[in-house]
């Protein structure tokens, strides 16, 4: 039995080495292709090209390996009416927390994004944007196949999803280290929530694929009216 479970383990952290390989890969050809630096406007473009093409890679290896984009949280909810709310209210929620404590002085670095202030078709494209790059890839990728993929890995038990978790998490907030070390901790330690809220709901993305989606859909909608903050 557990000779049989091994390869089945190793399978799982092949298919992130190779989606962390295939990531750097296309950074490196757009970089090779792209001058820098580049306006916003082209950035959300491409940015979200190249997002939607690894979300590609990851359903051909998930298929590879035999199972379906459910498997990775992606599945029909028993209530989509119900699903709707929680990501409203989780939306609510950290929009809520984080523009209080950013008026507080507990400011993230997103003068990457100044651009967008009183900037129509920026924010407008920026809303759009954070619904597929932010809503859907983030979660799909690191609430969905990677925390399931480090589970597996880990043996699948209920210790292992609470590490695959916590790890999830953890290289969530690296992935965020343009917003200054503040930007890592905030979104790690929401990472880590959203996380625990995946495995609270059935390991179902969709809650949190709404909720991140719309929460960062306001922020374009404020950085146009207030700017972002510049930490």
């Amino acid at each position: 039995m557990e000779g049989s479970r091994r390869p089945r383990r190793w399978r799982y952290l092949i298919d992130i080495v190779v989606l962390v390989a295939v990531t750097f890969f296309l950074d490196v050809l757009l970089g090779a292709f792209i001058r820098v630096p580049i306006n916003l406007e082209k950035g959300f473009v491409f940015d979200a090209i190249g997002k939607m093409l690894l979300v590609g890679v990851a359903w051909g290896l998930i298929r590879l390996r035999g199972e379906t984009m459910a498997d990775i949280g992606l599945k029909r909810p028993a209530s989509w009416m119900r699903t709707f709310m929680i990501g409203i209210g989780l939306a609510a929620i950290v929009f809520i927390a984080m523009y209080v404590s950013e008026k507080a002085g507990f400011r993230r670095d997103l003068s990457k994004f100044k651009d967008v202030q009183g900037n129509v078709e920026l924010a407008v494209l920026g809303v759009f944007y954070a619904l597929i790059g932010a809503g859907f890839y983030e979660e799909f990728m690191f609430r969905g196949f990677l925390m399931q993929g480090l589970a597996m890995f880990f043996g699948a038990g209920r210790t292992a999803w609470i590490a695959a978790c916590a790890m999830q998490g953890a290289l969530f907030g690296a992935a965020h280290a343009y917003q200054n070390p503040l930007g890592i901790a905030i979104t790690g330690t929401l990472g880590v929530l959203m996380g625990l809220l995946v495995l609270a709901s059935g390991r179902n993305l969709w809650p949190v694929i709404i909720g991140h989606g719309l929460f960062d859909a306001s922020r374009f909608v404020l950085f146009y009216f207030e700017g972002p903050p510049t930490g």
